[in-house]
């Protein structure tokens, strides 16, 4: 089983909210997603992790919707701090199991993976929250001593990059919880995040981590201790693809260049 790891597209249906966004940001969404497309032997599923818009609005989501249209594989996505949960939630409804809570968390299964979709969006702040509510649905299928494959979904990523400024904005409450209930699981997990703006990936807590990058910008590499953020890079996207198959994991990376 094949899934693709995305992230961060920012596209905007007016003008972007942020100012380091590009503003064709529609136009390098439209070549990643083509490259989906075309990924052969095809796909079976996208993992979309956050800030799938810029500022939120109906207009915004309806952008993005006619964007992935070309996919015709399950995209399972989760909201970020740019996106808003009533019209994520209105956009994709026909689609996603979201739960009936206020919170976006659901859960899902393709193949033999369970897989798990976490809400940590803090209204009208950058950084990331697991609230108590959501901590209890996600403890309830990773239970201690679990042995089943999955997958979990989030965009604020709980594992430090080592780039210290952008780690201080991810997520900020929810994270020894989080990070206990990944300690205590015995079967085969994946966390896939984004909000960083650099594709990394790690080991925490005995699970494979990753972080996608951003076709809309991207963060330099900077290592070095600062409270600085790191400048802008001009470097080709790179997503990674996932080959899931008796309990093991490949990571593949592919890279698009968005510039002609």
């Amino acid at each position: 089983m094949l899934i693709a790891h995305i992230s961060d597209f920012h596209v905007f249906s007016d003008k972007p909210e942020t100012p380091l966004v590009r503003l064709d940001a529609e136009r390098v969404a439209r070549r990643v997603v083509a490259d989906l497309a075309a990924f052969a032997p095809r796909l079976d599923a996208i993992a979309l992790t956050g800030d799938l818009t810029d500022a939120g609005s109906a207009q915004d989501y309806a952008l993005l919707q006619d964007i992935l249209a070309p996919l015709s594989m399950p995209v399972f996505v989760v909201p970020g701090n740019h996106d808003r949960r009533y019209a994520l939630r209105a956009a994709f409804a026909d689609r996603l199991p979201f739960s009936d809570s206020s919170y976006l968390n659901y859960e899902t299964r393709i193949g033999g993976l369970k897989v798990l979709a976490l809400d940590t969006l803090i209204e009208g702040r950058g950084d990331g929250a697991l609230v108590p509510e959501s901590l209890v649905w996600l403890a309830e299928r990773l239970p201690a001593g679990g042995t089943e494959p999955a997958l979990v979904l989030l965009h604020h990523p709980p594992f430090p990059s080592g780039i210290q400024s952008l780690d201080k904005a991810a997520l900020t409450a929810g994270r020894s919880e989080i990070a206990r209930l990944v300690r205590e699981y015995r079967g085969p997990l994946t966390i896939l995040a984004g909000h960083i703006h650099r594709p990394f990936q790690a080991t925490w807590n005995g699970a494979h981590c990753a972080v996608a990058g951003s076709p809309a910008f991207q963060m330099a590499l900077y290592l070095t201790p600062t409270p600085h953020e790191p400048s802008l890079v001009s470097e080709p996207y790179a997503y990674y693809v996932y080959r899931f198959e008796d309990g093991n994991v490949a990571v593949h990376t592919r890279y698009v260049y968005l510039d002609d």
